[in-house]
């Protein structure tokens, strides 16, 4: 039997889970931005033009959409480790065949594969890291897993640049191989089997009856959702059909998904009903402001540095260095702080720092260097890495584990829906601030500066939100009455089957 844990020490179990399932999570972090630094490459080779090879990653990130909803379902069906096993393997024989792809349609398609398993890696990572860790030490958990995934986003260019350079563009998927591999060694060495509902009869066969009517709103609704917004970006705003009629499709079918799904007598594929619960509801919406805020700002910051300061994609990634760095560093931090301080100080906290760090992109000129920027970048970096993991632990703290698979769903379906708004967003005022006049130095400015004022108030926001998460003591005593009712089912314990097992 493992040990349990003890006053404040993070059991070695619980970092043995975390890290074999960070491998899944970071794998398609790395895939997503190493695709993007080769598609002027990928465009060379096949001889077809970006607004097709723009499908290799638009292709892929609606199928995200569409899967993404399904997480809960799965794991109370089959449980967990099994959804998060088949999982990383459809994404590896998607990413072997799209390196073995022979023309950009071929490619489109082995990536729709490859995003039947990469859009249910991270919810049911992050779920069965909740059930077998449980929400004492997930803060902790989680900001050891975040480590990595904070420095991605400026490994990822580089990667990409290297490969292509070195061994020719198929490698950029093939790179997601050995990941993959050591992630599905590791996973079933050392997280715990579960049992899903598939064979049961009774209650739980019922209540992991597939919602077919919840997956025909909710699935195409946020498909359509984030291709509206994907294309207000493109056509410089919503006024064209292209985007608002997708947003329109998909913002009625996810309404009356909302009122199916409190209505409904089944399992519902994503349910609402868990926003009863305050800290839930209140940190899931700072989940999908946060979402708005850092994809939003992923987007802009590359733009900005390659048209203003004029350097490639790769230096443009590199120059993200110091916030990937800052963010490295607090969010460890915030891990061990969460229970002590509780979240609401670490949010306002951070929220507040990552504004003010903001503030000086709302203020370039033609003459800003920069170096003089890396220090914000920093700084930023520093402020958002004290938010996801104490959002992430106020969210889980009063749920019960056998309600981690749905709040997981949940989660990520607001991140990646606030982010795809989040972007378009910025992308239709920077499209409009940089039209109808010569490209200057100062009109790319000045442009950008504009946009950056929005970025700057989109994160503010959050402060009003942050305000509402739970204290320490509130913290505290979620925590206690959380140990209390679950601690049969702590790592290394025998476990009873649940219907939405992990």
């Amino acid at each position: 039997m493992n040990p349990q844990p003890s006053g404040d020490r993070l059991p070695r179990e619980y970092l043995k889970i975390g890290s074999a399932l960070v491998l899944g999570a970071a794998m398609a972090m790395l895939d997503a931005t190493v695709v993007a630094v080769a598609t002027r490459t990928l465009a060379e080779r096949f001889g077809s033009p970006l607004s097709a090879v723009a499908w290799v990653s638009t292709a892929y990130l609606l199928t995200m959409s569409v899967v993404v909803p399904l997480a809960g379902w799965a794991m109370g069906r089959f449980g967990g480790r099994r959804v998060w096993l088949l999982s990383v393997t459809a994404f590896l024989v998607g990413s072997v065949l799209c390196g073995a792809a022979w023309s950009i349609p071929s490619l489109i398609a082995f990536r729709v594969l490859q995003a039947l398993g990469g859009g249910l890696i991270q919810p049911v990572g992050q779920a069965l890291l909740g059930r077998n860790v449980g929400p004492r030490h997930m803060a902790r958990v989680m900001a050891v897993m975040s480590v990595p995934m904070a420095l991605l986003p400026v490994l990822g260019p580089a990667v990409g640049g290297v490969l292509l350079a070195e061994w020719g563009w198929r490698w950029i998927f093939f790179i997601n191989v050995p990941i993959g591999l050591a992630g599905i060694v590791l996973v079933r060495r050392w997280v715990p089997a579960s049992v899903g509902a598939a064979g049961s009869a009774g209650p739980a066969a019922d209540a992991a009856r597939f919602d077919l009517r919840g997956f025909a709103l909710i699935s195409p609704g946020l498909a359509a959702l984030v291709y509206g917004c994907s294309a207000a970006g493109d056509h410089g705003g919503f006024s064209s059909p292209a985007a608002w009629g997708p947003v329109l499709g998909g913002l009625l079918l996810v309404t009356v998904f909302v009122f199916y799904s409190l209505r409904t007598k089944i399992q519902p594929l994503v349910d609402l009903r868990l926003f009863g619960d305050r800290a839930f509801a209140v940190a899931m919406l700072n989940a999908a402001l946060m979402g708005a805020t850092l994809f939003g700002a992923m987007f802009l910051l590359p733009l900005y540095f390659q048209q203003a300061h004029g350097v490639s994609a790769l230096r443009a990634g590199l120059a993200l260095a110091p916030q990937g760095l800052g963010t490295a560093i607090s969010t460890f931090a915030a891990g061990r702080l969460t229970n002590r301080t509780g979240p609401r100080v670490l949010v306002l906290t951070g929220t507040a720092v990552a504004t003010a760090a903001t503030l000086p992109f709302a203020m370039v000129g033609a003459g800003t260097s920069a170096a003089a920027l890396m220090a914000p970048l920093f700084l930023r970096g520093l402020g958002l890495g004290l938010v996801m993991a104490p959002l992430i632990a106020a969210g889980y703290s009063t749920l019960r584990r056998e309600s981690i698979p749905q709040a997981t769903t949940t989660f990520n379906i607001l991140n990646r829906v606030g982010g795809s708004i989040g972007t378009a967003v910025l992308a239709v005022i920077l499209v409009r601030g940089l039209a109808g006049r010569a490209v200057t130095p100062a009109h790319v400015a000045s442009a950008y500066s504009a946009t950056f004022w929005w970025a700057l108030g989109c994160t503010a926001v959050t402060l009003v939100t942050a305000a509402f998460l739970p204290g320490a003591k509130a913290m505290r005593a979620a925590l206690a009455a959380a140990a209390a009712h679950q601690a049969p089912n702590a790592v290394g314990t025998e476990r009873k089957p649940v219907t939405a097992a992990a």
